[in-house]
């Protein structure tokens, strides 16, 4: 179970950061709009991959724009390893709404967020020296209850 849970923390935390445009893929059970690699940027991830070293911070941002009104938004940021998602401990469910910020990035919003209006999303994690070498997918999505703003998924590998 600990294993488990390292994993997840990893997975959330090889997705974060940014430096170029990140291609990402549409998760399979989201309805939300699919995002476009200009929606994303996530550090030391290439256009494949997700190179993720340990005892490193990595970043994300994400451009939200809903089509719907969030009162709220919560994280569903998950590591899948063998088909089986893990969620990462202490941010799977947690408001994401610390996080938001206006188009430009440099004024902080939080929620709610209102439809047809542009948000970046902009966090960051460590990449703990504790964690495994694995090669999994991350899942990170940002929603309610009633469905995602924004969700995607991408390959990743933890390095030591």
């Amino acid at each position: 179970m600990k294993l488990n849970s390292v994993l997840l923390l990893i997975c959330a935390t090889s997705v974060l950061g940014y430096t170029n445009a990140t291609d990402v893929r549409p998760c399979p059970k989201s309805k939300a709009k699919a995002l476009q690699a200009g929606d994303v940027t996530i550090s030391n991830c290439p256009k494949s991959k997700c190179i993720l070293k340990r005892n490193t911070e990595a970043s994300i941002m994400m451009k939200l724009k809903p089509d719907r009104d969030f009162q709220e938004l919560n994280s569903d940021i998950q590591g899948i390893i063998l088909d089986v998602p893990l969620p990462f401990p202490g941010y799977y469910g947690t408001s994401a709404c610390p996080h938001i910020y206006d188009e430009s990035g440099e004024n902080k919003v939080g929620c709610p967020l209102k439809a047809g209006q542009t948000y970046l999303y902009k966090n960051s994690f460590k990449i703990l020296p504790v964690y495994p070498t694995v090669s999994l997918e991350i899942h990170w999505g940002l929603g309610d209850k009633e469905g995602d703003v924004g969700c995607f998924q991408i390959p990743a590998k933890i390095k030591a």
